[in-house]
């Protein structure tokens, strides 16, 4: 057997082993994990027809759905470089990340085409759209013209032979962060197929490190009846939802649940969930588990609560995962809660909540090899002292990235070299606790200056949604010289909130100087598909620009 540790060899080999079982499934369509390699193999297939070949890159511009996971392994099956595209991207960035990723061919979801076709002279590399139709959108017809639709290729070609495959071949994955231009965050396949395995030990299942162990431990897995059932409830357009929601779950052989709805609906989700048995599901903190809680507690008090006796695991990352949700979300499910602290540049320290073993918010447990490190100068660290409130950046040493795509300038900031280790060092910001847990505060680019204090958006966020009537809120810091350089402004969410009661209720949770100057109440926060803040919105809220 091959010891290629690449998702291309290793779904393919799944595939002839375990092939009559569920692989995807989308609304009532259910592909097999023979059908799934199949249909991959004859995309693969019409890749090679114009052109694709190892490294080429190929952009996937589509919501959650199975043509996305099958289109990813057919490019991989090329020894090719999927791109993710966020689907929320107008004209420019989406011109601006095609050219930017070299991508030669994009697939594209029918209700987008319109947004690649206005750009696509522009993008010097590009050469085909194919387009994926959406019979439950109002698109009802779009320009055809340079296109080709996905059913056609699907038919008109047989599957691709399989190839050798490296383990050095790239996995990239673009992070547009908070701020900034996206960054495409580059992997050695072999690494990060690696670092897939540890799905397993979530589960508190031994962790392969070999082709052959992996299918030895599926084996043994199907024996005790064991199959997993995943549904990503966030975007597969961003790494939460395509590494804890799909490839986690792949590399064991289970079933991947997409959701059809357009935008997140937590009905949806735990309908689905009930439907299908699911086991697992991924999704990015408050901004999903909130309505999640919400609808568990109105499906009780209706009389007809989901039935979810199959759940066990719910995994987070990227976005703060509040205690208070967790504490709810447990009280109608016995399962474990794992948040991950981390960004698509490293994984640095998580927690995990449970009935038993519930964990304050924003308080983890460092991976081996994660340090919270001070620059008492350019280019010299130190790690910050326990117990004392030092605030240091988090360091994370293990599965570091090669670095950013056409960018050695960021690449050699974010992945130093320190002590003779290389990093990553993409910029959240902690403390250190006397038992050697760390406090995450925030990114250091929303990092608020006000009265000669730093404040991170991050800490007054949370203790704001901790008042019985906020459901979100994101926090900004707004240029006024009066304080020193900053006010911290913030736009608020929720039920008959009155802001008088808020600032009291806040100043029972924070320092004076942490406290809002300025709070405006809208009726939904806006925040990109994934969860992540809006936070140039909630600028324009906080000056009039936008109405919110």
């Amino acid at each position: 057997m091959t010891t290629e540790l690449h998702f291309a060899t290793l779904f393919e080999i799944l595939s002839d082993e375990f092939g009559d079982d569920g692989a995807l499934r989308h609304g009532e369509r259910t592909w097999t994990w023979r059908e799934f390699d199949d249909e991959s193999a004859r995309f693969a297939s019409y890749l090679r027809s114009v052109g694709s070949r190892p490294n080429s890159k190929v952009a996937l511009l589509l919501r959650n759905c199975g043509e996305y996971l099958i289109a990813h392994h057919a490019i991989l099956k090329q020894r090719g470089v999927p791109v993710n595209v966020n689907y929320r991207y107008l004209d420019d960035e989406i011109c601006y990340l095609l050219d930017n990723s070299e991508s030669e061919v994009v697939v594209v979801h029918s209700s987008f085409v319109d947004r690649v076709q206005r750009v696509s002279a522009r993008c010097r590399h590009l050469r085909a759209i194919v387009v994926v139709d959406e019979p439950n959108t109002e698109v009802t017809g779009y320009d055809r013209s340079g296109t080709v639709a996905w059913s056609d290729v699907l038919a008109a070609h047989s599957g691709a032979s399989r190839i050798r495959r490296s383990d050095d071949d790239i996995y990239l994955l673009y992070t547009g962060g908070t701020t900034g231009l996206p960054k495409g965050v580059m992997f050695r396949m072999g690494d990060f197929a690696q670092r897939m395995f540890t799905g397993y030990a979530y589960r508190g299942w031994t962790v392969p490190t070999s082709v052959r162990e992996m299918v030895t431990a599926v084996r043994e897995l199907r024996r005790a009846g064991e199959r997993r059932v995943s549904i990503p409830a966030c975007p597969m357009m961003h790494g939460t939802g395509m590494w804890l929601g799909a490839l986690y779950v792949q590399v064991m052989a289970g079933t991947v649940i997409s959701l059809t709805g357009a935008r997140f609906d937590a009905d949806e989700l735990w309908a689905t969930a009930e439907l299908h048995g699911a086991d697992a599901l991924a999704i990015v903190g408050d901004a999903f588990a909130r309505p999640m809680l919400g609808a568990l507690d109105r499906a009780v008090v209706e009389g007809r609560p989901y039935s979810l006796d199959a759940m066990r695991i719910i995994q987070s990352s990227g976005v703060m995962w509040s205690s208070e949700v967790q504490r709810g979300l447990l009280g109608h499910l016995d399962v474990r809660l794992v948040d991950s602290m981390g960004s698509t540049e490293g994984a640095m320290a998580r927690r995990i909540a449970t009935r038993s073993d519930p964990i304050e918010t924003a308080t983890f447990v460092p991976l081996p090899g994660t340090r919270v490190l001070l620059e008492e100068r350019p280019g010299e660290y130190r790690d910050v002292v326990p117990g004392i409130g030092e605030v240091g950046r988090v360091a994370a040493s293990a599965s570091v990235p090669l670095g950013y795509f056409r960018d050695e300038v960021k690449t050699a900031a974010t992945f130093p070299t320190i002590d003779g280790r290389r990093y990553s060092l993409a910029g959240d910001f902690a403390t250190v606790d006397s038992d050697g847990r760390i406090v995450l505060l925030g990114r250091g680019s929303g990092c608020i200056n006000t009265m000669g204090e730093k404040v991170f958006p991050e800490e007054v966020e949370e203790a704001m949604k901790r008042h019985p009537a906020v459901v979100d809120s994101l926090v900004v810091g707004l240029d006024d010289p009066t304080y020193g350089g900053q006010r911290i402004a913030a736009v608020v969410s929720g039920n008959s909130i009155e802001e008088g009661d808020l600032l009291n209720f806040l100043r029972g949770e924070l320092a004076g100087y942490k406290l809002p100057r300025l709070l405006r109440v809208v009726e939904t926060i806006r925040r990109a598909p994934n969860g992540k803040p809006d936070y140039e919105w909630a600028r324009e809220v906080l000056n009039g620009v936008s109405s919110g």
